[in-house]
């Protein structure tokens, strides 16, 4: 066999390289799936859908969202994590990321090993809120009054689990008190009551608790991150309140472990890229959120982080997984 002429072998490498550069800028070529693990219509939900359009407007391409809310969310990680990876099915993931991963004994997905982290995308304050008729103007008046009734205050809880649940009693460890969580299949349901003082607290997600405080239904005692909400700048943290019991829902974009590193890095650009928009984060903060991007490292230290500090919480409560 003849050796190939040197000219020859770098006009072939340069063609090899044209050939690779068209390959990744030929993606995507056609719609993506965004699997979200919450139900339509709810505050998670409609902030992964405007994500979605952004996202399809930047990329020129359709992107579908796939809502899969059973199990907490379980089924969507594992559906996500069985994709093919090759960047057309996308997660929508949250905080129940890792907490699912630690309630389950027997998850089906690992947060870690199982997914790339592609851009954080959307932090989201809980807020706590009472009803109007509420004796408890301020937080340390509400720890007050569950010191007076030990048990008797009632609070909301999504489920066994769930990030009210937690929050509430990562909240009642802090201060010093025990309250009773009711649970509730509907949200619905759970606003209706708290509104009618059926139930006496609640840490709900600022998204979908901000519209019943800005409507003057509920009161808004604090909010549960390290800083003020730039949608509520007037509400003390809790931390500020007196109680440090910080806890933050956070949003990002994954995909299935193995997606190449070219698909990957093209997704976290456009995705920064939504997240410095003014318009974007306008509107994210309108409905209660912050919209901030980042690295993929980021994210992946928000799912390690939240993994320690949730199983800390779950052991110091002695909540088992199931």
């Amino acid at each position: 066999m003849h050796a190939i002429p040197t000219i020859l072998r770098a006009a072939l490498i340069l063609c090899l390289g044209i050939g690779a550069a068209t390959a990744d800028d030929s993606y995507p070529s056609k719609p993506i799936r965004l699997i979200v693990p919450y139900s339509a219509g709810g505050a998670s939900d409609v902030m992964a859908r405007y994500f979605a359009q952004k996202l399809g407007e930047k990329l020129n391409q359709a992107v579908i969202v796939d809502n899969q809310a059973a199990a907490a969310g379980a089924v969507a990680y594992a559906a996500s994590a069985r994709s093919a990876p090759d960047g057309y099915t996308l997660l929508y993931g949250t905080s129940s990321l890792a907490l699912n991963a630690i309630l389950r004994k027997n998850a089906s997905y690992d947060p870690v090993r199982d997914f790339v982290p592609i851009s954080p995308l959307v932090n989201v304050q809980n807020l706590l809120v009472v009803p109007v008729s509420s004796p408890a103007a301020s937080v340390m008046e509400l720890v007050a009054l569950a010191k007076q009734k030990p048990g008797e205050l009632n609070y909301v809880s999504l489920g066994r689990g769930s990030t009210p649940h937690l929050s509430m009693e990562l909240f009642s460890a802090a201060a010093g008190v025990r309250m009773e969580p009711i649970v509730y299949k509907l949200t619905p349901q759970a606003y209706t009551d708290l509104i009618e003082a059926r139930v006496q607290a609640w840490l709900a997600s600022m998204p979908s608790a901000i519209t019943f405080v800005r409507s003057g239904k509920l009161r808004a005692l604090a909010v549960a991150g390290a800083k003020r909400s730039p949608a509520a700048p007037d509400i003390p943290t809790l931390k500020e309140a007196g109680v440090p019991a910080d806890t933050i829902f956070w949003q990002g974009l994954f995909a299935p472990a193995g997606t190449p590193d070219a698909i990957v890095n093209r997704l976290n650009q456009v995705s920064n890229e939504i997240a410095a928009s003014a318009e974007a984060k306008a509107w994210y903060v309108n409905l209660g959120a912050e919209l901030e991007g980042g690295t993929p490292q980021q994210l992946a230290d928000s799912v390690r982080d939240d993994t320690e500090k949730w199983r800390a919480i779950a052991k110091q409560i002695n909540l088992q997984p199931e």
